[in-house]
């Protein structure tokens, strides 16, 4: 299981974490990402490599 964060401060909302998630965790939601499906993430990082930001942890729990 994977514990997903998304520092809104930082996130620009380009939506990439969106496209490339495998398991749709994210949805953008007033110009932002979240991570409105947290608990499906399979910890691939698929998001961490495209987030150009550095806007998204994703830590093992």
């Amino acid at each position: 299981m994977y514990d997903v964060k998304v520092d809104e401060d930082k996130c620009v909302g380009c939506g990439e974490c969106v496209e490339i998630c495998p398991v749709d965790v994210y949805e953008i939601v007033d110009e932002k990402s979240i991570p409105v499906n947290a608990e499906e993430c399979l910890g691939c990082e698929s998001c961490l490599e495209v987030c150009e930001e550095e806007a998204i942890t994703v830590t093992e729990i």
